[in-house]
């Protein structure tokens, strides 16, 4: 008459598979002690066990303390009741073992008639061994093998429970105990088993025995019951995760060979005890439900587990930079913006970003290097209507991360967990799937411990089917340490994949991500909220600079014609340089990437105007001709509109709400800090070709703030001659601008330079052509005067410049050698930003050292010469080395 595990595994199809290889043997050993003999019996005791125990996964009761629980000690009615006569007596003898005994009075007696000392260590009763014999004496000294020989589980129920909870489990449970078990009490052997029994030494009549929680129950029939409870407190709630829209660049999960069981029981996923965590009344579901994930991921992880809970708010803020809608002024987020957020930069733990929405400090040094000890390796989108790949996924992984529309079934859910479909809808939600059965999902939600059963619910497959949005499955990466600081330049540079999490920590305090309308850009990899421009200053800056005699700040400005990735590759770049320099790097990431725009203009200019035949060698004297018929139609292709919207943008980041007007409140205040420790603050800015525009309205607000700039560096300056001489010429000629730096190709590099390999000359001819106010008419109009072009340096602006002067002007490619002064090898518009030569030059200019030793300084050992260029290829770089390759092998 042994009851095997794979019996309790059928009957209890939710209970770990660890759970009931513990409590298999001392299961069937009590049974023995307390003639449990019979299949009536033993169906009726092993349903009603697995009823109040939650299919063996509580043992012990959880603690708060509720509400409920403080009634617990003295000196309140129900702990005189209980007999919890000293303080403590209430959480020292909560309830344990698979029938809950409570109470100091009841581990007690039942200590005496086991002949075990409960008082004493009361951890016992929840032993599988102790706790399976405090549940068999209590069902036969109460008389329920006489009541399961009559078959009344009704009264069985009543004993047991005081009343008819959960009454529908029980019978479902007591159903099946009857069909698996009657295999181990043939039928044969029942009617003498009975007869035995009747025979057996019984004491009656004995004293029934209360195990305590009856008195639990009894004292809170006046008090809301966790359904209740939970009912009123969800209408208060917010479903607002957004179903993500179609993306092709969605990586799909594929079912592999490996074996989907039948059912995965939900009491393997307790064993891991994953946290109940409960959002509350703020819309960050689509956080809270990946916090569940990463949370068990983590528990399961073999190597190393961590049970330390991750930060929900985390996942929130950043399912809000990342999903496909611009900004985080709302409220809602997509399950795809918390799953790409989670892959760039990892998760920090909940007690260094706690769920505070007053909390605005964003992404700070302590929680983004915390976050790389928490990576996400891979994830996958699973087909939420495809049940066969999502079994599967929960198979391989355990956990998946899904969204559905809510119905008012999720309201008044029961204690049982099963939600009933019904048509009144009330919004998106996101939550963990957790196990499978025959009938449905079981789901983990972020709604506290009182909803459902115990948090969890079942939601059947057809519900899910009719209202399943999304669904994702992941694996967790290995942490990084990069001890090295060019290390982080290794790690964002384009061959590098999506290493972002391990460089976002030591990038984000130098970049000020500038949007549309020149304001703070606060969605993308590195966007920037006004708290956290504010934590830049007020923190990063000082932490960095403590021990500088003198805080160098280098406000950098990239190019039009690179991307957002492009332009962190480069301060990723710099930054190891400039460090160790006592220069603090600062750099506007301004969302340009006008190098797109001007191919697709130029692609279709072409084909408009493309002659007939090939444009071979022989014709190359046309080429001229080719850029003259190019640049009106260009400029009518959006060419000039679009040219004209970047540059209101530069500009417009020094307009009231501007981020660079913002940035200069801030130095202002951190020039009287320093000043205020004996300290001096110098100004320095660098400016590549559009990047000129945007420090032309910065130049003038530090002007006007009081602020005089140490020296100021461009690098083949898009901005016209017209705006230089309006916000540049004056503060260099009264040395508010102390020192002055002009980095400009040669005419004929400009003019052997092109545009996407269809337009032959630099993107400056082109931009003063075609994209100005003025534009060029061949043979009677020059184009507008641009500041870098070398043939628009009149004698005014040239007499700024004096050999060994406070001003420099470098005309690039000015050869190989860096001994007398500044120098470039630049020979295309764009490679200034990449030019070992320019850049260590213009490091050499901030921090007054001779030229020669910068350039030698990174890469040199004992005097030798550094490499050709000691900078990692950024996604620019590559494409133009990609169209380089393409040109020569058509």
């Amino acid at each position: 008459m042994t009851v095997t595990r794979d019996m309790l595994r059928q009957i209890m199809r939710n209970a770990s598979g660890s759970r009931l290889a513990q409590c298999m043997q001392p299961l069937n050993d009590a049974m023995v002690e307390f003639a449990i003999n019979t299949l009536p019996r033993a169906a009726a005791f092993i349903a009603q066990l697995a009823h109040e125990s939650g299919q063996l996964q509580f043992m012990e009761e959880i603690w708060g303390p509720t509400a409920a629980q403080k009634r617990y000690e003295p000196p309140s009615d129900l702990a005189t009741k209980l007999g919890n006569t000293q303080r403590g007596d209430g959480f020292l003898f909560r309830g344990r073992g698979p029938i809950q005994l409570t109470g100091r009075a009841n581990y007690t007696r039942y200590g005496e008639l086991l002949g075990l000392d409960l008082v004493g260590d009361p951890d016992r009763v929840a032993t599988p061994e102790v706790g399976c014999r405090v549940a068999g004496l209590f069902w036969q000294r109460n008389g329920l093998n006489e009541l399961a020989d009559a078959g009344d589980f009704t009264k069985i129920t009543k004993r047991i429970n005081g009343g008819l909870n959960g009454l529908a489990e029980r019978e479902a449970l007591h159903r099946m105990a009857l069909e698996v078990l009657a295999s181990a009490f043939p039928a044969g052997r029942a009617g003498a088993a009975r007869r035995a029994a009747a025979t057996l030494e019984t004491p009656a009549p004995r004293a029934s025995l209360s195990r305590g929680t009856e008195q639990v129950i009894k004292a809170e029939d006046k008090l809301p019951t966790p359904a209740s409870l939970a009912k009123k407190l969800s209408l208060k709630r917010i479903f607002d995760a957004r179903a993500d829209t179609m993306d092709f660049r969605d990586r799909m999960f594929e079912p592999t060979l490996i074996e989907v069981p039948t059912h995965i029981p939900l009491g393997d996923y307790l064993d891991y005890q994953v946290p109940i965590l409960d959002q509350g009344q703020e819309g960050a579901c689509t956080g809270y439900g990946l916090a569940t994930v990463a949370n068990y991921l983590l528990r399961r992880r073999r190597v190393i587990p961590d049970c330390t809970p991750v930060s929900p708010r985390m996942f929130y803020d950043l399912a809000r930079r990342y999903d496909e809608w611009p900004g985080e002024d709302y409220s809602g987020s997509s399950a795809r913006g918390a799953m790409k957020g989670w892959h760039k930069h990892g998760v920090c733990k909940e007690d260094f970003y706690p769920a505070q929405p007053q909390d605005r400090n964003g992404l700070t040094t302590e929680r983004t290097s915390d976050a790389r000890r928490r990576p996400l390796g891979a994830y996958f989108r699973v087909n939420h209507r495809d049940l066969v790949a999502m079994h599967a996924a929960i198979a391989e992984v355990g956990i998946l991360y899904a969204t559905c529309v809510v119905h008012q079934g999720w309201r008044s859910i029961g204690a049982d967990g099963r939600i009933a479909l019904t048509d009144q809808t009330l919004g998106g939600h996101a939550f963990a799937i957790v196990a499978y059965d025959d009938e449905g999902f079981w789901l983990q939600n972020s709604w506290g411990p009182t909803w459902g059963q115990r948090g969890f619910a079942h939601l059947s497959y057809d519900d899910w089917l009719r209202n399943g949005t999304d669904v994702w499955v992941a694996r967790l990466g290995a942490p990084v340490t990069l001890r090295e600081v060019e290390s982080t330049a290794v790690a964002h540079a384009a061959s590098s994949g999506e290493s972002i999490a391990y460089a976002y920590s030591d990038l984000r305090p130098h970049i000020v991500s500038v949007g549309n309308d020149g304001v703070l850009s606060p969605g993308g990899d590195y966007g920037v909220t006004p708290e956290g421009l504010q934590h830049i200053f007020e923190v990063d800056i000082p932490r960095v600079t403590t021990d500088w005699p003198v805080v160098r700040v280098l406000l950098y400005a990239h190019g039009g014609l690179v991307d957002e990735a492009s332009a962190v590759q480069r301060l990723a770049d710099y930054r190891p340089k400039l460090l160790p320099q006592q220069v603090y790097p600062l750099a506007f990431i301004w969302h340009t990437d006008f190098w797109t725009t001007i191919t697709n203009i130029l692609q279709d200019a072409m084909r408009r105007r493309r002659p007939e035949g090939v444009l071979d060698a022989a014709k190359d004297f046309m080429l001229d001709r080719l850029d003259d018929a190019l640049e009106p139609v260009a400029r009518l292709l959006t060419g000039r509109s679009s040219w004209s919207e970047m540059k209101e943008n530069a500009l417009a980041a020094s307009d009231s709400k501007g981020a660079a007007r913002m940035v200069v409140k801030h130095l202002k205040t951190l020039s009287q800090q320093t000043q205020a420790l004996g300290k001096r603050l110098e100004i320095h800015l660098v400016g590549h070709s559009a990047g000129s525009i945007l420090h032309a309205g910065l130049v003038k607000q530090l002007i006007d703030n009081g602020l005089p700039i140490d020296s100021c560096t461009l690098w083949a300056p898009a901005c016209t001659v017209e705006l230089f001489n309006q916000n540049y010429l004056e503060p260099i000629q009264t040395k508010q601008i102390r020192r002055f730096n002009l980095f400009v190709l040669s005419d004929k590099a400009e003019q052997d330079d092109n545009c996407a390999r269809i337009y032959n000359k630099s993107l400056l001819y082109l931009v003063s052509n075609a994209f100005e106010d003025k534009a060029r008419i061949p043979g009677f109009r020059d184009g507008e005067p641009i500041l870098g072009m070398h043939r628009y340096l009149d004698k005014s602006l040239l007499r700024l410049f004096k050999a060994n002067g406070r001003n420099q002007l470098v005309v690039a490619p000015g050869g190989d050698g860096a001994a007398s002064g500044p120098t470039s090898e630049a020979r295309r518009h764009g490679d200034f930003d990449d030019d070992w030569m320019t850049v260590a030059s213009t490091f050499a200019l901030i921090v007054n050292k001779p030229t020669e030793e910068a350039v030698h300084a990174p890469n040199g050992k004992n005097g030798s010469a550094p490499e050709k260029s000691p900078f990692h290829r950024n996604e620019s770089s590559l494409r133009d080395r990609r169209a380089a390759l393409d040109a020569r092998t058509q």
